[in-house]
């Protein structure tokens, strides 16, 4: 069955570019050939003729399941040419994308195995390898790169940057984005628009499965190896998109991509804006895609936007990217990113004579002397176990390693962000995020031991008792109070 449906897509696709008489010959050629796949040929013609092309889909796209391979052909653990492929990392309606490491090259990438329609029709071939080369020449850090397009025993696969993250839909699960981290979101993926729009490159298919997010916070669009050039090509007149074949997902298409309409940067900017809507409000702003959703955007030039996005301007930028008329809209990713970066928060002037180091410098005066007693009371507290370990019976010497092993963790970053916060205070916001995890946990097991040394010496000596449980309890209000405090007075996080 799988086999029929990959002719009768193949098949589907050439007789939607041929008039009626070059129709009748190719049915009657298929007929001699495949009498059942030709019946159901006709079927799917008449049904695509009384629709006129509305919403219609290939039968690869339409109904990917008839042409997915089973668990038992999973290319997990092959060798595909020159690729040894792992994991499977991702599916799709274009394919299923697999880890895997090209031996050629020494590197890792993600190798994407398209359907077998594009493999077995020479139209939908030559369109993709087009489309390919021009994502090819994509370079931009918000973009995964594309690498190759390669033929393989008879099947495509598309090798791309192999992108290790979360995606935006699986983000998405914990609510909307703050509002600081919204607008770092929006800017990336518009300035990856703009750098494809500027060399007439359209994605086609923008949506939140389609952009990850790394470790490091940095964003990247991929599958962009079914991005349409729109730059005039020489052999222009040659129509390699098929009737019919609208690449995308519905509830971010655009009305006229809905319509079967000439596609071009605008759509990606529809597409940008009900992203947009959803990171900001946690909702679609269409109610999904169902077909009263998508029938709301072909008939309507409104958006029925319900929920207000803060800031205003951010609000206005969305609400314009998903105006139904293409004119009404941000004309391309160059527009769009120039409105975002509008809409971002201006840094607030600084007196004559001062800089933004400076002005850092001036105002955490107090975290940084807190820093510094820390790690002096720190220091004072270990000296002192070092003094009197004897005291402490045969695990004495235990317990002064363990101590110092603390502390020396917990004082070495403690002066290393007073030190910074002097020479580079740019850096000491993301550098106190880095390592703050080690210093709660190294001082909280320190406090610790020293308390249960403190209850180890109360009786015989009470004076050194005394003197860690005070220590214990300055480090603990230093923890739970101070640190907090200071840091919410003196820097900006």
């Amino acid at each position: 069955m799988t086999d029929d449906w990959r002719r009768i897509s193949a098949v589907f696709e050439q007789a939607l570019t041929l008039d009626t008489a070059g129709r009748e010959r190719l049915l009657a050629e298929e007929d001699a050939r495949h009498p059942g796949i030709a019946s159901e040929l006709r079927a799917m013609l008449r049904a695509h003729d009384r629709a006129d092309g509305f919403l219609e889909q290939p039968a690869w796209e339409a109904a990917p399941e008839l042409l997915a391979e089973g668990p038992e052909s999973t290319l997990t653990g092959r060798r595909i040419g020159p690729y040894e492929v792992g994991e499977e990392v991702g599916r799709g309606g274009m394919g299923v994308v697999y880890a895997a490491r090209d031996a050629r090259l020494g590197r890792d990438v993600a190798l994407k195995m398209l359907p077998a329609a594009f493999s077995r029709d020479q139209r939908a071939r030559e369109r993709l390898s087009r489309e390919a080369r021009a994502a090819a020449a994509l370079s931009h850090p918000s973009i995964a790169t594309i690498y190759a397009l390669e033929e393989i025993d008879g099947d495509l696969f598309i090798a791309s940057e192999l992108v290790r993250g979360s995606t935006l839909r699986g983000t998405l699960g914990s609510g909307p984005f703050p509002a600081d981290r919204l607008q770092r979101v929006l800017e990336q993926i518009a300035d990856a628009l703009d750098a494809a729009h500027r060399r007439g490159i359209v994605h086609r298919d923008l949506k939140p499965e389609n952009v990850l997010v790394t470790a490091d916070g940095r964003v990247k669009i991929v599958d962009f190896g079914i991005a349409r050039s729109v730059t005039p090509m020489d052999d222009a007149r040659v129509a390699l998109t098929l009737t019919g074949t609208n690449l995308g997902t519905p509830g971010y298409m655009a009305p006229e991509q809905l319509r079967g309409q000439t596609v071009d940067a605008r759509a990606d900017v529809f597409a940008f804006g009900v992203m947009g809507y959803e990171l900001a409000t946690g909702s679609h702003p269409f109610g999904g895609s169902d077909p009263a959703s998508l029938i709301e955007r072909l008939v309507s030039d409104t958006s029925p936007l319900a929920r207000a996005i803060d800031p205003p301007a951010l609000d206005a930028v969305i609400r314009r990217c998903l105006r139904g008329n293409p004119a009404d809209r941000f004309q391309s990713g160059t527009e769009l990113a120039a409105a975002l970066r509008d809409v971002a928060p201006k840094p607030t002037a600084l007196p004559p004579g001062k800089t933004s180091d400076s002005t850092l410098l001036d105002s955490a005066w107090w975290w940084q002397f807190h820093q510094v007693a820390v790690a002096v009371i720190t220091i004072a507290a270990v000296i002192h176990v070092g003094v009197n370990k004897d005291w402490i019976g045969r695990y004495g010497s235990a317990a002064f390693i363990g101590v110092l092993v603390f502390a020396t963790v917990s004082t070495t970053l403690r002066l290393h962000m007073w030190f910074v916060s002097l020479v580079h205070p740019v850096t000491l916001a993301s550098l106190r995020r880095r390592v703050l995890v080690w210093i709660v946990a190294s001082e909280g097991a320190f406090l610790t031991a020293i308390i249960v040394l403190a209850l180890l010496l109360a009786g015989p000596h009470d004076g050194i008792a005394a003197h860690l449980v005070v220590t214990g309890l300055l480090l603990l209000l230093s923890l739970i109070v101070i640190e907090p405090a200071t840091t919410r007075v003196s820097l900006t996080d």
